[in-house]
């Protein structure tokens, strides 16, 4: 029998899972949940303490002599007040120590209801931190308190131990209800230190996709490191521009993955390392990677479950991660062959309306070698990523916090410690929001701004395509008029001005602009917002990996929407 309250059913299908055997239980109303549950589990060895703040000493005297994890529960309203003399005695003495509270829901507190006080508001020097479990009312909060529960046991011990707060809301109505229902089977997740013994083992033989996110350009020592795991591995490397890593064993894949050909191309292991990868294509496809495992690899050692598969977290360096996961043994490269091959059908000489797909599409090859390149975050990122650059351009954009400020004043900063040359893709909202960047007095002539002005945000655009015939969008959402011509303010900055609203236009100013200059240079093209769409839904459409029915209309929609399938027929019928 459990109680009926999920969230207290995963508290203690986690502790099993982690081996959290010993629990010291205060008398109480809200925590009956989970007294019920630990005294009739042969499992857990259970001490009963009725005042909170021997139990919480007495918890530390366990700890000190089983070296374990150690886990107390009481009720709410004054319980947990006590805890705070022996929590702050373990916080100091570094006593792994899971502080399991239990509180009435959010609503009650400060509203004078009985025995609802904030049980989350304990001195910064009592727990490492804090963690709050919500009822679970559907598949959010549920993974919700499957990524708190978990990280709450696991933070116990990483790095410096420390006692943990893990406080389950419980609702009344519900805190005696009991069935015969089993525990929830949970996912499994280890964190792994360098002396740890590592799971080396596993890799072998399967299908591995290592996803590079936003790096710095990679040292030699790293360079090596992931070029010799591949070599002794059936392993593939997914990067996109801000990877800024290129080898025998990497693709280049996102055109491939936005027109469905990662569902040929699935995984049995995935490892990460780095920081966001800007790509939604990769994302939304890793999502659905069946039973494939995760493996994160990050110095913070931060449990960050992206992709809702992560298994385990190696607390390292990648490069150590992939100097210690080399062996000897001979393997096929034969998923590396697989991603190649479909890769090296991509069409990028699709005939598309002038847009900022287009003038990617007529540049990509002539960005000169070296340069560095940043992507606006959304539409600038999203075009720009599906065609090739050489692999001596480095590639930055700001995904790490996704926000359209700052986008213009990195690339005059990254332009100060080079004399190659320097290139932002922008829109009109993000360049006109830091502006102001152009009239910086450090900006060298090594700098070159690509605006593509349509008017206003075409990614809000895109976002509420289907929303036009009952929203206004231009005005306020997307913002259309504001801006006007960045002609004026790029000259009297000093700034070589090159406008273009044509196609033959963009072509004759793209010479100009690549070539090297006395002043630096902003090159401004005019597209209009249904170009943008159409120019997308034909490039999708051009490269799409499918022979089923209805699937092109799928993958066009996962991109761009039902507006987007919309053009998409209305091409079609040309």
């Amino acid at each position: 029998m459990y109680t009926i309250q999920e969230n207290v059913r995963i508290v203690i299908s986690l502790l099993k899972q982690n081996n959290v055997r010993h629990i010291v239980v205060s008398p109480g109303g809200t925590n009956i949940p989970i007294s019920q549950a630990v005294q009739e589990d042969p499992f857990f060895k259970c001490y009963s303490v009725p005042d909170e703040r021997s139990a919480m000493y007495f918890a530390i005297g366990l700890h000190l002599q089983t070296g374990e994890v150690i886990a107390t529960s009481c009720t709410s309203a004054q319980a947990t007040r006590n805890y705070v003399p022996g929590l702050t005695e373990a916080f100091y003495k570094h006593a792994p120590i899971l502080a399991i509270t239990t509180a009435k829901l959010e609503r009650f507190q400060y509203q004078g209801y009985m025995q609802a006080p904030d049980q989350c508001s304990l001195p910064k020097d009592s727990v490492k931190k804090t963690f709050d479990l919500p009822p679970i009312t559907d598949e959010n909060t549920r993974l919700q308190c499957y990524h708190d529960a978990k990280e709450a046991i696991l933070e116990a011990t990483h790095g410096n131990s420390g006692p943990i707060q893990l406080n389950i809301r419980i609702v009344d109505t519900q805190q005696g209800k009991f069935e015969d229902i089993q525990l929830p089977t949970i996912r499994p997740l280890n964190r792994y230190m360098a002396w740890d013994e590592w799971p080396s083992s596993e890799t072998a033989d399967k299908k591995i996709l290592v996803v590079v996110g936003e790096h710095r350009p990679f040292t030699d020592r790293q360079q090596a490191a992931l070029d010799a795991f591949c070599e002794c591995h059936n392993a593939v490397v997914y990067v996109n521009h801000l990877s800024n890593y290129s080898s025998k064993y990497s693709v280049q894949g996102n055109m491939l993955v936005s027109c469905g050909g990662f569902s040929k191309l699935k995984p049995e292991l995935l490892i990460t390392i780095g920081g966001q990868t800007g790509d939604y294509p990769i994302y939304g496809a890793l999502n659905g990677i069946g039973n494939a495992e995760h493996w994160r690899v990050a110095e913070d050692g931060a449990f960050m479950d992206t992709y809702g598969k992560l298994t385990k977290i190696f607390e390292c360096p990648d490069y150590y991660f992939f100097e210690k996961m080399v062996s000897n043994i001979f393997c096929s490269h034969s998923y590396f062959e697989e991603w190649k091959s479909m890769n090296e059908t991509m069409n990028y000489n699709v005939e598309l309306p002038l847009s900022n797909l287009y003038v990617a599409q007529l540049m990509y090859k002539s960005i000169p070698k070296n340069s560095i390149m940043n992507f606006a975050i959304l539409n600038s990122l999203r075009c720009w990523s599906y065609f090739p650059l050489d692999t001596t351009i480095q590639c930055y954009s700001n995904v790490a916090a996704f926000g359209i400020d700052g986008c213009n004043s990195m690339l005059i900063g990254e332009s100060m410690n080079t004399d190659e040359f320097c290139f932002i893709v922008t829109g009109d909202l993000a360049f006109f929001y830091d502006m102001n960047a152009l009239g910086i007095r450090h900006v060298k002539n090594n700098v070159r701004v690509l605006l593509i002005n349509n008017g206003g945000g075409a990614e809000f655009k895109i976002m509420t395509r289907n929303w036009k015939e009952k929203v206004n969008v231009e005005e306020f959402i997307s913002a259309n008029g504001h801006n006007g011509s960045a002609k004026g303010w790029a000259e009297n900055c000093g700034f070589t001005y090159l406008g273009a609203s044509t196609k033959e236009e963009v072509q004759k100013a793209c010479e100009v602009f690549i070539s090297p200059s006395e002043k630096p240079m902003l090159m401004e093209v005019f597209t209009k917002e249904d170009d943008e769409t159409l120019a997308m839904v034909s490039f999708i459409k051009a490269n799409t990996y499918t022979t089923v029915e209805g699937k092109l209309k799928q993958v066009i929609s996962n991109v761009l929407g039902e507006e987007g399938v919309k053009i998409l027929k209305k091409v079609m019928n040309r």
